[in-house]
């Protein structure tokens, strides 16, 4: 029969193989989680601070608008309108909601001089390289232009759903050029500018 030292010492022993295993359990996680760090979007304040000294509401008269200096065909394009009708009479919050679906479309190049003042230090590559892995490879763009049930397009049109906007219609057919190359084919059935989209007209992807 087994001393009561003896017992003990079994219980002691396996306390602590116990422990090792749930400090060797978490840490496990942890080192996963140190070794993939998300990465930070642009920053959007030091921009602000660039090219307007932080002014979100501000209106010179120079035909850019807001803490970001938007004009006002870029905002329309891409969906500004739904906040109010020129960036500096929408809020912080807003105007950033706008500058994030131009970044996913055109990266930092709206920005060319502010952008390289955040934090990073090379924001805009880092915005190329998030474009890039948000377009498709290339053997996956046939099924993109085939797309007729879920999407609405064809292999060159799309026929607009309520609530879109140009920068989102570009966005999801992966249209060649972006907003600005979607608008420019569309002109003539988007006469009176790019935000004036109206469900079932039917717009040219591809020249």
């Amino acid at each position: 029969m087994p001393s009561p030292l003896a017992k003990r010492s079994v219980e002691t022993l396996l306390s602590v193989l116990l422990v090792l295993l749930s400090v060797l359990g978490l840490a496990a996680p942890s080192a996963a989680a140190a070794g993939s760090p998300a990465r930070p979007g642009p920053d959007w304040e030091r921009i602000a601070a660039c090219e307007s000294n932080g002014r979100w509401h501000i209106n010179t008269g120079n035909g850019y608008h807001g803490g970001l200096q938007i004009d006002p065909a870029t905002w329309r394009a891409y969906g500004g309108r739904r906040y109010a009708p020129r960036a500096d009479l929408a809020t912080r919050d807003e105007q950033i909601a706008i500058a994030e679906r131009i970044v996913r479309d055109r990266g930092l190049s709206a920005w060319p001089n502010c952008a390289r003042t955040t934090d990073d230090g090379d924001s805009t590559s880092r915005a190329t390289e998030r474009n890039a892995s948000d377009d498709p490879a290339p053997q996956a763009a046939p099924r993109t232009r085939s797309r007729t049930s879920s999407g609405h397009t064809t292999a060159r049109t799309y026929v607009v759903q309520p609530g879109d906007c140009l920068s989102v219609i570009a966005e999801r057919t992966r249209t060649p050029g972006g907003t600005k190359a979607l608008y420019d084919l569309n002109k003539d059935t988007l006469d009176k500018g790019p935000d004036h989209i109206y469900p079932g007209q039917r717009l040219q992807l591809r020249a």
